[in-house]
Parts: structure tokens; sequence; C-alpha cells
């Protein structure tokens, strides 16, 4: 039944090619898409394991982390208090199976969130178990590499054209400043940049020291490229700020072993290779209006005082001793925030689907528990992987897992650090990166050692 296990894997390449395309998975339509397609993976994966009597290999640290957060979003979900009636903003009071017990101010977001919840740790698992194949690992990195150009190549062509919208939609009266390629929200665009950035500076350095073919070396290089300037051009400063950091951190972990591998002759064509990079990176920003991006930095000292995000912030550490151990429910938020906005002086103005920082917003909607689960199971990865790369058995992995297991910590930081301005993670585009990420991280532990590693 090694279909059922093919099948499940072409799903998972479509939804990391569906969600961002499909504005970044923000819209309700491509929301339920992209759920539908997790839940194949998930089925399919089930099936593949049931018939073929086989365990799955991952570690039992992250089922448990899954296992509890479940539990803890499924009884704020079976005990929630109240429905939101939106036609009239009224919540309507349902019965609680346990009156005095936490449960979730709104059944309908929570029970809906906990859905994607289950979805997206069905296909972590899935990934965690997929990554113990070198081959199917290396496939994955591709689909990556490949959505990271396409979206790069889109938003660069759009502000190039000055297009005042996402060009297959209809203009509007006045044009938009915040989208770019297929995000409404240009610092999500920037988020997702920098998440696959890494990967794409992999599959570079991977085409130019593993012998490659001069088309590939010139695809992955120009994804590269593209997935620069495209962070340059966007008009997010905080991506910028990121994508900076994660241009030093590549250079520190890419540089040297680039350049051991290199002649000396090899190095100056490098060099000049370099040089050219820089003229064409600096042509393109320039065609894709780079002034946008440097005129919001010069606006920053008098935006920063009177951003609304501030405000709101301010309004949420009031609410969090009314969250508790459990919070108000999975994705509650967006209902959470007006009743106590209303009744602070002055309220803050504007409609506030996501709070700009994730970190604060899972306290209100989780409690101190659950976002202490959610942090272990995030950062709990990153340093479960770090562990591993650095045990001594890690040096008899293939070159690829030594090479792309770094850059998946690198592209985890930066989403960590956007999240503290921002809300990348409430975005299911992201949500499904990250899942996958997270999902190579916790697999780690399993990976065997590659008898065939010089092959490569």
């Amino acid at each position: 039944m090694v279909w059922l296990r093919n099948a499940a894997q072409w799903l998972l390449y479509a939804a990391l090619f569906f969600a961002p395309w499909a504005y970044g998975g923000t819209t309700s339509w491509s929301i339920h898409i992209l759920d539908t397609l997790m839940a194949g993976i998930l089925v399919l994966w089930l099936i593949e394991l049931l018939f073929n009597r086989r365990k799955p290999r991952f570690s039992s640290l992250l089922l448990f982390l899954l296992i509890a957060l479940f539990a803890i979003g499924g009884w704020m979900v079976l005990n929630a208090g109240a429905i939101l009636d939106t036609d009239f903003s009224v919540f309507v009071a349902i019965p609680k199976p346990i009156p005095h017990a936490p449960g979730s101010i709104d059944y309908v977001l929570s029970a809906a969130w906990m859905i994607r919840v289950a979805l997206l740790s069905g296909t972590m698992l899935f990934v965690a178990d997929l990554s113990q194949d070198n081959r199917r690992l290396l496939h994955l990195f591709y689909v990556v590499g490949a959505v990271a150009g396409s979206i790069a190549l889109l938003g660069l062509v759009q502000k190039a054209t000055g297009a005042p919208m996402i060009f297959w939609q209809s203009s509007p009266q006045e044009p938009v400043k915040t989208f770019f390629a297929t995000f409404y929200y240009h610092g999500n665009a920037g988020a997702f940049l920098n998440l696959v950035l890494p990967v794409s500076a992999g599959l570079a350095l991977r085409a130019f020291t593993a012998p490659s073919g001069p088309n590939v070396r010139a695809l992955w290089a120009a994804c590269f490229v593209l997935c620069l300037a495209a962070v340059a051009a966007n008009t997010s400063r905080m991506a910028q700020v990121v994508a900076l950091l994660i241009f030093v951190l590549l250079g520190w972990r890419l540089g040297p072993a680039l350049l051991c591998r290199l002649s000396h002759t090899e190095r100056k064509a490098a060099f000049t290779g370099a040089a050219a990079f820089f003229v064409l990176l600096c042509a393109l920003a320039q065609a894709s209006h780079l002034d946008q991006p440097v005129g919001r930095w010069r606006e920053l000292t008098e935006n920063i005082p009177n951003d609304a995000r501030w405000l709101a912030a301010r309004v949420a550490i009031g609410i969090l001793p009314d969250a508790g151990a459990l919070g108000f429910g999975p994705g509650t938020f967006r209902v959470l925030f007006p009743v106590y906005n209303n009744a602070h002086t002055p309220p803050v103005p504007g409609f506030w689907r996501f709070l700009h920082e994730d970190y604060l917003q899972t306290l209100l909607e989780w409690g101190w528990l659950g976002s202490a689960l959610w942090a272990l199971l995030f950062f709990g990865g990153i340093i479960f992987a770090i562990r591993n790369l650095c045990r001594s058995r890690a040096e008899n992995w293939s070159p690829r897992r030594r090479l792309f297991l770094p850059l998946l910590l690198i592209a985890l930081g930066s989403v960590a650090i956007h999240a503290l301005v921002d809300f990348p993670l409430q975005i299911a585009s992201i949500q499904l990166y990250v899942a996958a990420y997270l999902g190579i991280c916790w697999g780690s532990g399993s990976w065997a050692a590659e008898s065939g590693r010089q092959k490569e």
C-alpha cells in the first residue's frame, strides 16, 4: 500500500502550493479547501499505517504535547457557555455541562479552531514520519523552494507595474498599499517570505556544491535572488529587519562551508558572481519601487507613538488577569476584544480580528497552561532539533539533512521574532509551513544514518 503514502505526500505538496496562492489562506473558502486537503493527508496516512501494520516514527513527547493541547481545547469547546449573535452583537448563553468550570465564550469559533488544530497536528505527525525518508524529504524542500520563487516573482511584478491590487482582483477606487503578491497584508507576506527564504538559500547552495546541471543551478539561484528582492521590495519594516538577521545567519552558517569547497580560482569567480548578484538585486529592487519601503522607514519615528497596535496591546494586557489557566477559548479573540475595548477609555479604534502580538493573543485564548504547551511544542521542537544536531550521530546523517535542518531552525526563529509585532501564526498558510517545519524538527530524533550518503 505504498501508493497510499504517495497519495498523502502529493496532497501535502498540493496543500503547500495552494495555501500561499489562495490569498495566504485568509479567506473562508481557502481555509475550507486547505482543511480538506489536510484531512485527506491524515486519512490516507492512517489507512497506510493500518494496512502496512507500520508504526510511525516521531518523538513521543510531540504526541503527548499535541494530545494535551487537543484535550484543553476540546474541553473548552465542550464546556462552551455562549455563542455570539453577529446580527445583534450579543452573546447567547448555551447550557454548560459543568457551569462553574472554564469554557469557551464562543462555541462556534472555538470548534472551528480546534478542527484546524487537529488537522495541523495530523500534518505535523505525518511530516515527522515522512522526514525519515531522505528522498521524500528533499522533494518537500523542492516544493517549498518552487513556491517561494513563484510568490516572490508575483510580488515583484506587481510592484514593478504599480498594480493597485492583486492582478486578478478588481481595482479599488484608491490603491491598496498593504498587499504583496497574494497576501492582502504585507506583514504576512513578509513573514511567509522569511519562512521560505532559508530553504531557497539551501537549495541554491546545494545546487552549486553538489553535482547539478546548469538549468538546476539557474533555477534555484533565481528563486533565492527573487526571495531576497521580494523582501526588499515589500513594505513591511519588521519583515525587512528579520530578513537582515536571516541573511547574517545564512552567511554565518553557509559561508564557511561554501568557501571550503571552492578552489582559489572558484573563489574569485564566486566574488565576481556575488558582485554581479548585488547589482542585479539593486536593479530588481529599483524596478520594484524600493522607494516605498524606504519611505516607510523614514516615517518610523512618527508612527511608533501613534501606532494603534501598541494601544491594543495595552488593552489586551489588562484582560490577562481574567484569562486564567485555560483562557477564553481558542479563536475567540475577535469577539473577546470588543467587549473589553468598548469599556476602555478611550477605546482603540477599528475592528481587531487579530492582535498584532501572537504571544499575547495566545495567552488570552489559551491561558497560561495552554500557552505553556504551545511554547513547548514550538520552542521545544527547535531545542529538540538543536540537540539532535549536536549529537555525534548527526555526522552520519545525509548531507542534505545536515544542510537543511539548521536552515529550518533559522526560518522558525524568524517567524517567532515576527510574531512579537504581528500575527503571522494566525494565518493558515504560515501555520501549515510552521507545522511542516516543526514536524521535521521533531522527526529528526529518529533519523537513521545514511549508508549511501557519499553518493549524493
